[in-house]
């Protein structure tokens, strides 16, 4: 089995895989671009933290690894940089599984793809009533399946073409990994995430597999 190649952040020196970290490069113009995907050329790779996004804005280490000069960014600028790209991303994903027929929307149908075993993904929209996330995060417990919280009602509505939705299921587990795996890219403090991904170094260094869930929000 090949191993999936590394990178280190430029921030915090720590080796990730490199599908886990943000690529920030060159573009036209003299300005950052952020790269999903690894892509190719110079690049600089950073743990998608923001308390890596903010050490590597303060130290100029974008700048100093690019070899260039940069009009000055702050950490929230380039947040929403990555944001905009996510979203971008996550709604492309979306709108293909769509047309193949691999996505149902609303409460009901939601429910019920979940109680067939057909659901590998539930996505609850960041504005659903409280009542909603937790309904849906214990029937994702229950049964197994992962579930995130991203994007608002209009913005999940929009990637199908419909009306504004408060819950979607990908019923694909490709369409289904590739979400998560960028949803996984969402700017966050170091949290749980953080913690998962420590947890998985140990796990792999001792053999042990506790702690880990199958609820997933963001985290992994």
């Amino acid at each position: 089995m090949i191993s999936p190649p590394f990178r280190s952040c430029v921030a915090c020196r720590t080796s990730r895989p490199k599908r886990e970290l943000i690529r920030v490069h060159l573009v036209p113009g003299g300005r950052l671009g952020v790269d999903l995907d690894g892509g190719s050329g110079r690049g600089v790779y950073v743990c998608p933290r923001h308390a890596c996004l903010e050490l590597a804005v303060r130290r100029g280490e974008f700048a100093r690894c690019l070899k260039v000069t940069l009009a000055p960014m702050t950490v929230e600028a380039l947040e929403a940089l990555i944001r905009e790209r996510i979203l971008r991303k996550v709604a492309a994903l979306l709108g293909l599984a769509r047309r193949a027929r691999k996505i149902t929307s609303g409460a009901e149908a939601v429910e019920s793809a979940v109680k067939r075993h057909s659901a590998r993904l539930i996505l609850s929209a960041a504005d659903a009533s409280t009542n909603s996330v937790t309904k849906l995060q214990s029937l994702a417990a229950e049964v197994g399946i992962a579930w995130m919280q991203a994007m608002g009602k209009e913005e999940l509505g929009a990637a199908l073409g419909v009306a504004p939705r408060a819950c979607i299921a990908v019923m694909d587990s490709h369409f289904a990994g590739a979400v998560m795996t960028v949803l996984k890219k969402m700017p966050v403090e170091m949290d749980a995430r953080e913690a998962a991904w420590l947890g998985r170094r140990v796990c792999g260094q001792s053999g042990a597999s506790e702690g880990l869930g199958v609820i997933r929000r963001g985290n992994d």
